[in-house]
């Protein structure tokens, strides 16, 4: 399973996709969040989970867009008649942003391995920070914050996505804290949630990759996700 970037071009990341995912065997689902239906980055990125500033209503969970992945995944299960139990999950760019919060909002229990990649900007794991900065202020607690980190998750980042003048970059406050472009984010993030994980006595289930020379939009990253998900 899939999730596209911020432009919503669902067929055309899908076929980027194939190509690796053919000579794996892998089948590619890429389900189109539409502006149209999921306008701005609340109602796709952050999973429509609450309305936009300056309402902030957080909506009912009945309401958020992740159910959308599960029930893709047992139509397509059952419509193929697979056994398989469990499925793969890769984003890139605001496709990543929506895999982290997917992970941490959720029992995700059908997902195997996720893969976030060259994500802009990051949800804190942190319940006194608000959503979708952080993880509160929307009924978590402590174990799913645990349960977060205990994700099989690989954090995938280009070593060339480093542009800290990026058209599409993130420019929030919250966002420039985390540092100047990309790479130095994810990086950041990733050491920030490690030491994290050992201060609250959990095992980080998370690794991280660095795809050599990639940028943002690049084949070299969904080749190497589609190998991840592979492995």
């Amino acid at each position: 399973m899939a999730m596209h970037g911020v432009d919503r071009a669902a067929a055309e990341f899908r076929d980027l996709l194939v190509p690796q995912a053919e000579r794996n065997g892998q089948i590619v689902l890429v389900p189109e969040f539409d502006p149209d239906q999921f306008p701005g980055v609340h109602a796709y990125n952050f999973g429509g989970v609450r309305l936009p500033p300056p309402d902030n209503t957080v909506l009912p969970r009945d309401h958020w867009n992740f159910g959308v992945i599960d029930r893709l995944f047992h139509h397509v299960r059952h419509a193929i008649g697979s056994s398989r139990d469990t499925f793969g999950l890769f984003g890139n760019s605001a496709g990543a942003q929506y895999v982290l919060r997917y992970l941490a909002l959720n029992e995700a229990a059908s997902v195997d391995l996720a893969v976030a990649a060259n994500c802009g900007c990051y949800m804190l794991p942190n319940l006194t920070t608000e959503y979708p900065n952080g993880m509160g202020g929307i009924g978590l607690n402590a174990d799913h914050l645990r349960r977060y980190l205990g994700r099989s998750l690989v954090i995938l980042l280009g070593e060339a996505d480093a542009d800290p003048d990026a058209f599409d970059l993130p420019r929030w406050d919250e966002a420039m804290a985390q540092g100047p472009h990309r790479l130095a984010r994810g990086l950041w993030h990733f050491e920030h949630c490690t030491e994290l994980a050992k201060s609250i006595g959990v095992g980080l289930g998370w690794r991280l990759e660095i795809a050599p020379g990639a940028g943002h939009v690049d084949q070299q990253i969904y080749d190497q996700g589609a190998n991840i998900l592979n492995s």
